[in-house]
Formats: C-alpha cells, sequence, structure tokens
C-alpha cells in the first residue's frame, strides 16, 4: 500500500523521467532559474482553478478526504492514491478523481489561509512523507503545495503589481516545488500529478519551449487521458506567456487529435474551457464545432455536472451560438453557476439576452455562428 503513484526503482530500474531525458543532467533548466519576466507574465488565475464541485459525490469525497488528512490517516490515504491511480477512476463531468485527491491535501481548506496555516500544512505533508519514505504521494501533494503558496505570494495581479518581496517569495518557493518534485524522481515515479506539478514548475521558471515540449511530451506517454497536461501545455502557448498567437489553438488541434476518438474530443472541449471561460477569450481560433463535439461526447461518456452546462451556455454565447446556449439554459434551470457567471445578474441577462440593473448579456466576440442540431 506505501507504492503510491510510485513504482520501486527496484521494479522497474531507472526512472521514468531519468529514462526519457527530462531530468537527465544537462535536460532541464539550470537550477534556480529566474521566474517569468514582468512583460511575460499576467494573471495567472486558470492554473490555481479546479474543477467545481457540482456534484454530490464530488464534495462527498473532498469532505472525506480532508477529514483522513487532518487525522494523519496517512496509510488509509495511501491506499486511496494507489487505488485512484490503478482504476483511473473519474467523476461525472469527467474530472479525475486523482486530481480532486490532491487538491484536497496540497491546500488549507480556507482561501484566506494565512502563510502559518499554508506552512502548518506543508509540515503535515513532510511528516507523511517520512513516515512512508518510499511513496511520491505526500510529495508530488507538497510540490503542490509550494506552488500555491508561491502564488499566494506573487498574487494573482499582472506582473508589475507584484512587490520585489513577492517576487522573491515566488522563486524562493518554486524553487522548493521543483526541488520536492526532483527528489521524488528518484523514487521511480510513476504518477500523472508529478508531471502536472512539474509543468506548473516550468511554466513558473521560464522553462525553454524545447524542454516544456518533452515535459509534455512525456506526461502524455504517461497517462494519455489526463487532459489537465493538455491544459497545462495549451497555458504555457498563450501569447500572454511564451507563446505566439494561434500556437494554442494549433496545439489544441494536434494533442486531440493523437488523443484520438472521443477522448480526443473531450480533451478539445476542456482546453477550451480552460483557456476561453468565463472573463475573455483568449484563445479565438478554437474550432467552435470540436468545441461542440467535446461537450457532447463528455455527456455521453461521462455524464455532466452543472458546472460543464454553465461553462458550455457561456462559450456558446462568445461563439455567437444562441440555439446552444438557449437548449443549455433550459437544462440548467436557475441552477447558475457564479464561477461561470460571477454574478446572477450576468447569468439573468445572458439567459434572457436582455440587459438587466445594467449589466449587459455575455456577447459574441467575432466567432462565425454555425447551425446547430439539438445537443443532448
Amino acid at each position: 500500500m506505501g507504492a503510491i503513484c510510485f513504482k520501486l526503482a527496484g521494479r522497474l530500474g531507472l526512472s521514468l523521467m531519468v529514462a526519457s531525458g527530462i531530468v537527465a543532467s544537462g535536460q532541464l533548466p539550470v537550477s534556480g532559474q529566474a521566474a517569468p519576466s514582468p512583460e511575460v507574465q499576467s494573471s495567472p488565475t486558470e492554473l490555481q482553478a479546479e474543477t467545481e464541485a457540482g456534484d454530490t459525490s464530488v464534495r462527498t469525497f473532498r469532505v472525506h478526504i480532508h477529514e483522513l488528512f487532518n487525522q494523519g490517516e496517512y496509510s488509509e490515504l495511501e491506499a486511496i492514491s494507489s487505488r485512484l491511480q490503478n482504476q483511473r477512476l473519474r467523476f461525472r463531468g469527467g474530472a479525475w478523481q486523482l486530481r480532486v485527491f490532491y487538491s484536497m491535501i496540497s491546500y488549507p481548506p480556507s482561501l484566506t489561509a494565512t502563510d502559518a496555516e499554508w506552512q502548518a500544512q506543508i509540515a503535515k505533508l513532510e511528516h507523511w512523507a517520512k513516515s512512508y519514505p518510499n511513496s511520491a504521494a505526500p510529495r508530488v501533494a507538497m510540490a503542490d503545495a509550494y506552488l500555491r503558496f508561491a502564488w499566494k505570494a506573487r498574487g494573482n495581479g499582472f506582473a508589475n503589481t507584484v512587490t520585489p518581496e513577492g517576487w522573491t517569495l515566488f522563486k524562493e518557493r518554486v524553487q522548493s516545488a521543483r526541488q520536492v518534485l526532483e527528489d521524488a524522481a528518484k523514487l521511480s515515479v510513476n504518477c500523472p500529478e508529478w508531471y502536472r506539478a512539474m509543468q506548473t514548475v516550468a511554466l513558473a521558471q521560464g522553462w525553454p519551449r524545447q524542454q516544456v515540449d518533452a515535459l509534455a511530451e512525456s506526461a502524455l506517454k504517461n497517462e494519455p487521458g489526463y487532459f489537465y497536461f493538455a491544459t497545462a501545455q495549451a497555458t504555457y502557448l498563450l501569447p500572454k506567456w511564451y507563446g505566439k498567437p494561434g500556437e494554442t489553438e494549433q496545439y489544441a488541434e494536434q494533442v486531440a487529435d493523437k488523443t484520438g476518438g472521443e477522448e480526443g474530443n473531450i480533451e478539445y472541449f476542456f482546453i477550451a474551457s480552460a483557456m476561453n471561460c468565463c472573463r475573455k477569450t483568449q484563445a479565438p481560433a478554437l474550432s467552435w464545432s470540436r468545441v461542440r463535439q467535446g461537450f457532447g461526447a463528455l455527456d455521453q461518456q461521462y455524464g455532466t455536472t452543472n458546472h460543464e452546462r454553465n461553462t458550455m451556455a457561456w462559450l456558446a454565447l462568445r461563439a455567437g451560438d444562441k440555439d446552444t446556449a438557449q437548449q443549455l439554459f433550459a437544462r440548467i434551470g436557475n441552477d447558475w453557476d457564479e464561477s461561470v457567471w460571477k454574478a446572477k445578474v450576468r447569468f439573468d441577462a445572458s439567459r434572457t439576452g436582455q440587459t438587466i440593473a445594467g449589466t449587459e448579456p455575455v456577447q459574441a466576440d467575432g466567432a462565425t455562428p454555425i447551425s446547430t442540431e439539438t445537443i443532448r
């Protein structure tokens, strides 16, 4: 039960990451490389967003994991982590249970947690790691915690709003996350979350494109269905980070084609959700037809929660597809999602197409409307 997201080197030989050359000497940027320059960075709120708990089973799961962690039931957490990875379990709406598991143990429950609370969370993860020296689970969670703690120091504003102290703490904490992940790699890590966390390190430290592409490729080979890899790479390729206009859209098409079938279309939908919902369109050339296909495939294969339906309604309005939006509003009823619409008045205005109390509905952003058939 101790081999969580992890296989012993004695059983597999060389670490997967060493074997692929990603952590081999000279492949990664030098330790302590500077974070992105202020000219490149902007608000990274999409990195911190998690799949909303739109289903009772998700909320119940979160409460259970939180209670186990608070009680120090590490053996039980080890067993759960192993089962979630081995069985590739997913919630309604497509969210991987493994991802939700890590989100519950990598940061304090309070959104306004103090630095002392963050440090206490990391200390508990360190205790878990010492109790299970051959397990990657607490180490990957610890890296996640350092990364979230880093963004707390930096803030979510544009780079020119970050204080010198904020930049210093940001860099130090990101480097701590990287060190934890590199130490975990020596244990022959075979966990999807290891790669996803390292992708965030790569973004924060501004790794060169060649290394970032290699990391994303290795991640997708490790677990092709873990769509969080694709959304992380798509984020790196946004113009506000390190890409050029159109690169995110080109990547989305390529990675979805490589995954193939309905899973590829679902992956495309999740990329669109991460890039274009719910404030502004960051990847305007994404195919609306394929986004629709992806949502339909998600609905059929895993089912959708209220969160995905609200997201799709928002995206439909931005694409100028009012027919699809109205079909979704009929399914949503009054069960609006604050993470999508921000305020009830915006939801009501968008649903009716009328300005309400000075709040305008979500408008099309120039995408060409398409003829639509009824979506499930």
